[in-house]
């Protein structure tokens, strides 16, 4: 099977194509991570928001374990 790199993809592989450390591409990294971080965030905070999620929640989940093992999937 062949990987497909979207337009977007292709764009980020672009503009990082001129990374010289491992200091940049960890800054790099954690950019990235809190853009995701904070759409989940917002996320959250809309379903809130609609009365579809609430703070019992969320912290119910905290206490959950479903993890599935790498070979799983």
């Amino acid at each position: 099977m062949q990987a497909v790199i979207s337009p977007y993809q292709m764009q980020i592989l672009d503009s990082i194509a001129r990374v010289n450390d491992e200091k940049e591409m960890r800054d790099i990294r954690d950019l990235i991570a809190e853009y995701f971080s904070n759409k989940a965030l917002d996320e959250m905070d809309r379903l809130c928001n609609e009365g579809l999620l609430s703070t019992a929640d969320v912290q119910s989940w905290a206490g959950e374990h479903d993890r599935v093992p790498n070979n799983a999937r």
